[in-house]
C-alpha cells in the first residue's frame, strides 16, 4: 500500500534494483528499508524489515519475482488476502483487550487460533474464501492431531470456523471489501459435535489440590516472588470455585468491580458473599455480568483485601485482582498433586485438567452437595443457562454413582398392627 505523497516525497532514496522497476528508500521515522513498485495500476510498497542496503536489494528483488510470478499467474494483487484482514480484525480487538471490553484470555485465544490457521488460510485472497474453499477447509482440519497424536475433534473445527467467520464479517461490515460471507459448513450428521464436559474434580479431589496449594504457598525455604505466585494461585482457585468462574471472567476482575454483600438462603439465613462484575463468555458490549463469589471465595477475597489495605497506601482501583497467568502454576500444582493426567472412565482415553476445569468443579460440588438445588438456580449463578448444566456440567462419575446406587436398601415389610 503506497503512502502519502507528502512521506514519500522526504523519503530517502537508496536507488533502484529488478533493471529500474523496485526503488528503494527509507521513510521518515522509519528504520528499516522498503521496496517500492507500480505493478496492475498500483503502487506497492513492502518492508524489507532490514536497515541493511544489500540485505534489503536482495530481499526486493525475491519480492519483485513473486509477485511477477503471481501476475504471470492471473492473480490480482491488490486485494487482501486473508492474512491482511485478520491482522486489522485482532488490531480492533486489541484495542477491545486494552478498553476491557475484552478479557485478555478471549483476546489470547484469538491470537492463538489466527497463528493456527494463518498456514492453512492465510495466502488465500479474501475474495476466494467461499463455501467449497471452506469445506475443503475442514477436510484438511480433520486430518489434524493433538498433543497426544489424536485427531481433533469436531468441536475444536467448528471454534476454528467461528473464527474464520468473525474475520469474514469484519471484511464485509467494517472493511466492505466483500459483499458477502459465506456458510459455515454444517456440523450435523456423522460430523456432529458430541457435547463431552470439560474434566473436573470430585470433593475429595478438590480437597487434595486446595490443601496442596496451600501447603506449598505457606514453605519457608523459597523466594518471595514464587511465594506470592503460589499465595495468588490457592487464591485463584478459591475464588474460581466460589463463583464458578470462567478463567476469563477471573483475569477481569478489577478492585473496583467487587462489593462485599450478603444473599439470603431458603432458611431465611444470610450468607456472606462477594459481588464481582466480571467480563466474560456472556459479555456483550462490554457490559459486565454479576457474579456471588461465596464459600472459601469470599474468605480469600477477605484476606486479599486486608493484605492490599495494608501494603498499599494509593492503590489503583482498576488494578486486576489476578494481573498474572497462572496457567503453568495450575499445570504444576496438578502435577504436583498427581491430578494432572487421568483416564476418562466413559471413553477410556487420557485426559488432562487445567485452569478450566474450576469452573466445572465448583457447579458439580454444588449439584452433588446442596439438595433440592434447581439447574435454573445453579445456571443464574454460574451464568449460563439450564440447557448447559444439564447436558455439559451435571457430571457424575461412574464409581460415584455406583456408590450411591449401593446404597439401596430393600424395604421390609411391617405386619399390620392388629
Amino acid at each position: 500500500m503506497s503512502r502519502p505523497a507528502d512521506l514519500t516525497s522526504k523519503a530517502q532514496s537508496f536507488g533502484r534494483c529488478c533493471d529500474g522497476r523496485v526503488l528503494l528508500e527509507r521513510l521518515p521515522d522509519t528504520r528499516n528499508i522498503s521496496a517500492r513498485v507500480y505493478i496492475q495500476g498500483k503502487l506497492v510498497r513492502k518492508s524489507t524489515r532490514t536497515a541493511n542496503v544489500r540485505e534489503a536489494r536482495k530481499l526486493a528483488t525475491q519480492w519483485w519475482q513473486e509477485l511477477c510470478v503471481r501476475d504471470r499467474r492471473g492473480e490480482r494483487l491488490h486485494v487482501a488476502t486473508f492474512a491482511d484482514i485478520s491482522v486489522k480484525y485482532l488490531a480492533r480487538r486489541k484495542q477491545d483487550a486494552d478498553a476491557k471490553t475484552l478479557s485478555s484470555g478471549q483476546y489470547r485465544n484469538l491470537v492463538q487460533k489466527d497463528a493456527l490457521l494463518a498456514p492453512l488460510i492465510g495466502s488465500r485472497l479474501i475474495t476466494e474464501v467461499d463455501d467449497q474453499f471452506l469445506l475443503r477447509l475442514r477436510e484438511r482440519r480433520e486430518q489434524a492431531t493433538n498433543k497426544k497424536g489424536d485427531l481433533i475433534t469436531q468441536s475444536t473445527i467448528k471454534k476454528d470456523f467461528i473464527f474464520i467467520h468473525s474475520v469474514l464479517v469484519f471484511a464485509r461490515d467494517t472493511l466492505r471489501v466483500i459483499a458477502v460471507v459465506p456458510a459455515n459448513p454444517p456440523f450435523r450428521g456423522e460430523k456432529a459435535i458430541v457435547r463431552q464436559g470439560r474434566p473436573f474434580l470430585t470433593q475429595d479431589e478438590y480437597k487434595t489440590l486446595t490443601t496442596l496449594a496451600k501447603t506449598q504457598a505457606g514453605e519457608p525455604d523459597q523466594n518471595v516472588r514464587s511465594q506470592r505466585q503460589r499465595l495468588s494461585l490457592y487464591r485463584f482457585i478459591l475464588l474460581s470455585v466460589g463463583g464458578a468462574l470462567r478463567v476469563s471472567e477471573a483475569e477481569s476482575v478489577r478492585w473496583c468491580d467487587c462489593e462485599e454483600t450478603t444473599v439470603l438462603t431458603p432458611q431465611e439465613t444470610e450468607k456472606a458473599a462477594v459481588l464481582m462484575y466480571v467480563l466474560g463468555k456472556r459479555s456483550r458490549g462490554g457490559s459486565r455480568s454479576a457474579a456471588h463469589v461465596m464459600f472459601d471465595g469470599y474468605r480469600a477475597y477477605e484476606e486479599m483485601k486486608s493484605e492490599r489495605e495494608v501494603l498499599v497506601d494509593h492503590a489503583d482501583d482498576t488494578a486486576l485482582l489476578f494481573p498474572e497467568s497462572h496457567r503453568e502454576g495450575m499445570k504444576r500444582l496438578l502435577k504436583d498433586a498427581g491430578l494432572y493426567e487421568y483416564r476418562d472412565p466413559k471413553t477410556g482415553k487420557m485426559r488432562t485438567r487445567d485452569r478450566k476445569s474450576l469452573r466445572p468443579t465448583a457447579i458439580t460440588m454444588r449439584l452433588d452437595r446442596e439438595d433440592n438445588i434447581s439447574y435454573r438456580a445453579i445456571a443464574e449463578w454460574a451464568r449460563t443457562s439450564s440447557a448447559m448444566v444439564e447436558d455439559y456440567y451435571d457430571q457424575l462419575h461412574p464409581a460415584q454413582a455406583a456408590g450411591e446406587v449401593a446404597t439401596f436398601r430393600k424395604k421390609t415389610s411391617v405386619s399390620p398392627a392388629r
